[in-house]
Formats: C-alpha cells, structure tokens, sequence
C-alpha cells in the first residue's frame, strides 16, 4: 500500500523554507497565486521602462542596463520560485533575493535618472519583501526591507534631486508596500503552520482512537470467550459427565435417549469451545487501520508504507510501541530528513514484527538520539525487542526495529 502525501506538497514553486509541516493544500494554493502574482507585478513594473526604449526615451547604454537589470532580476525571481524546499536552498534563496533587490535599485535608479523618476522599483522590492519571510526571520526581514529602502531613495535622491517632502513620502510608500507584502507572507506561512499541526494532531488522535477502539473490541471479546468459556463450557461438561453415567446404568429404551442427549451435549460443548477459540482470535489487536490512519498526515514527503491488511498483535504494550514507532519515524523524517520519499514497512514474521523504514534525506555521519528516538528504543526493549538505527551523509536515515509479540513468551 502506498500513502502519498498531500497534492499540495509537490508544488514545484513553493519557497525553498517551505518545508513540512508548513505546507497544506490551503498553503499550496496560497503559495501558487503568491508565484504568479510575483512574475506579474515583476511584467508590470517592466512595462513602462521597455515602452520607453521602444519610443525612443530611453536608448543607448541606460537602455542596456535598465534592460539587463530587468532580465536578471526576472530570471532570479523565477530562480528563487522554483528552488527545492530544501534547508540546503537557504543560502541561494539569499543569494537570489540579494540580487534581486540589486537589480530593482539599478532599475528604479537608471529610470530616474533618464526617465525624471518612477515608482518601478516599489513593486520590485515588494516582490522581495513577500519573499523574505520564506527565509529569514522577523527582525532580519525587516533589517533588509530598511537598507534596500534605505538605498533606494538615496541612490533616486542623489539621481532625481527630489525635494525632502516628496523624497519622504516615496520612502513612506515605498516602506508600507514592503511591510504590507511582508506581513502577508507571514501570515500565509502562520495558518500554514497552523493547519498543518492540526493536520498532525488529528491524524495521531484518530490513530490512537483506532487503537483505543480495537483494543476496547478485543478486551470484549477476551471478556465473552471467558465467561462461556467459565459457565456454560463447565455447565456442559459436568452434564456430560452425568450422561455418561446414565448411559452406563440405564438399559433397554431409556439409555438409547441418554446415549443421543450425551451426543448432542458433546457436540454442544465442541460448538461451544469453537465459539470461544474464534472469539479469542478475533480479540487480537489489528494494528493495520491505526497505522494507516497515522501514515495520513502532511509531511514534505511521500510515505509509501507496506503493511499487511490484518496485523495481528496480542498485547496492547506491544501495539502501542510500534504505532509511537510510527509515528516517531514520520516525525523525525518532517523535521529532520529533507527527504523526498519515505519507506515504512511492517511485516508478521515468527513470533514476531519488524519494522522497517528509511528515506532518501540528507542523513547524518552521526546519529545523535532524542527524546522520540530514544523513547522508542526503551519502549522496544522493555518488550523484549530492539531499534537499530543507521544514517550516514547524503544516504538517509534508516530505522531497524524487532519486537517479539507477547504470545510467543
């Protein structure tokens, strides 16, 4: 069986801090108007200037730069739009965006100066404000919405001779744009943040639920096979044995009619041990609906998990152990990993189950253990099993686990 992880997530222009469990399905969305409004407003602003050059008010070499300051620029936005969520795009997010704000100031500069100013590069540099939320945090963006500003309007006052007043208000304009794109990219990523943990939390509560009500089924059952076990098999058999003590004494017609209730009454007591034995094994714990509900959850991922339609687990202690094995290994692969595909397996072997689980992240040369991983280690080996637990460099992170079931003690 395979779980993949929310359509959302394989949104190819998703900002490289974009990682699970930041994106849902309403943050995707989000995030695929935020990309085409982006290369909009970059196609607007760019109008003015390149219908200049085509009239004739802007040639010669401010032409060229003003033109290359736009191509590149462009070309870094769509860059930046389709970097791989990935912690490692971090530094050439930066790099991007650096160049990106290079390139409006050479604009918004090249066209006051030969155009007697324009507010091109406002919507520029509010383009790189929504971007900086996706990798930088509060204080560092607004530092870097303040010195882009800041050497925009010295660059356009030194080329423009502006006077103070309308020097001021283009920076407050300029400014409100910036804070206002930035804000709002902040938010996306909030209530992405926010259903996405939600997401999280109700996946593992309706695993737990599962859990709870399959072991609330099976303890009835375990109940039921008792108490016919207890009564009505120990009723049967004392009267077994008083039939079979009349047949021996009675003769004739009578012990005929005694010899057909003690055959009756032994082929009741065996319909009765059969309803026990069936109740007995349907009272174990099927482990496969829990963990098929856990697996469900948005992870920057996709979880392809092997489990078999029915595992059986006796214990609850043991059920539990491997469902918060699980669930460990999904979280560790959203926090840590960076991985592109995740690979969960589960298997019944001799009086036993193994799971199994590795991704293609960026792994580790060493494995340091936290809270979850070493949790899930003592909850193993106060059963009885084991977690080996194996990563290097470039090559994933993999989880070994065994866990003997209880029946085989």
């Amino acid at each position: 069986m395979e779980v993949k992880a929310p359509a959302a997530a394989c949104n190819p222009f998703a900002p490289p801090a974009i990682h699970s469990p930041d994106l849902t399905a309403v943050g995707s969305r989000s995030l695929a108007w935020f990309s085409a409004a982006a290369v909009v407003t970059w196609i607007a602003c760019g109008l003015w200037p390149v219908a200049s050059m085509l009239t004739g008010r802007l040639s010669g070499v401010p032409a060229a730069v003003c033109a290359a300051g736009l191509l590149v620029y462009g070309g870094a936005l769509i860059a930046i739009l389709r970097l791989p969520r990935r912690e490692a795009s971090r530094s050439a997010a930066i790099l991007l965006a650096t160049v990106e704000s290079l390139m409006a100031i050479t604009v918004t500069v090249t066209t006051a100066w030969y155009l007697g100013g324009t507010g091109v590069g406002i919507g520029l540099l509010a383009v790189v404000a929504a971007q900086l939320p996706y990798f930088f945090k509060s204080p560092q963006i607004w530092t870097w919405v303040t010195v882009q500003t800041v050497a925009m309007m010295w660059l356009v006052d030194r080329a423009d001779n502006a006077t103070l007043v309308e020097t001021f208000v283009f920076t407050l304009v300029a400014i409100g744009f910036q804070v206002f794109a930035a804000a709002s990219s902040i938010l996306t990523i909030s209530e992405g943040r926010a259903r996405s943990n939600l997401a999280r939390a109700n996946a593992e509560l309706t695993a737990t639920r599962e859990l709870l009500a399959e072991n609330s089924r099976s303890a009835e059952r375990l109940r039921i096979s008792r108490d016919l076990h207890d009564t009505l098999g120990h009723h049967l058999t004392a009267l077994s044995l008083q039939l079979d003590v009349a047949s021996r004494l009675s003769e004739g017609k009578p012990a005929e009619h005694v010899q057909q209730a003690h055959a009756i009454t032994k082929l009741l007591l065996s319909d009765v041990r059969e309803v026990v034995s069936s109740l007995r094994e349907s009272g174990k714990l099927n482990l496969s609906e829990a963990i098929r509900a856990l697996a469900i959850q948005p992870i920057d991922a996709q979880v392809h998990l092997d489990i078999p339609d029915m595992l059986i687990v006796e214990d609850a202690a043991c059920a539990e152990a491997l469902l918060r094995a699980v669930q460990e290994v999904l979280t560790n692969t959203s926090r840590h990993a960076h991985a592109r595909n995740l690979w969960i397996r589960l298997a019944a072997a001799r009086h036993a189950v193994v799971l199994e689980s590795r991704d293609d992240g960026r792994g580790a040369d060493v494995v340091t253990l936290g809270n979850g991983l070493t949790g899930m280690r003592e909850r193993f080996e106060s059963q009885g099993g084991r977690v080996d637990i194996r990563s290097s460099e470039s090559s994933g992170f993999e989880v070994h686990a065994y866990l003997p079931l209880a029946a085989s003690a």
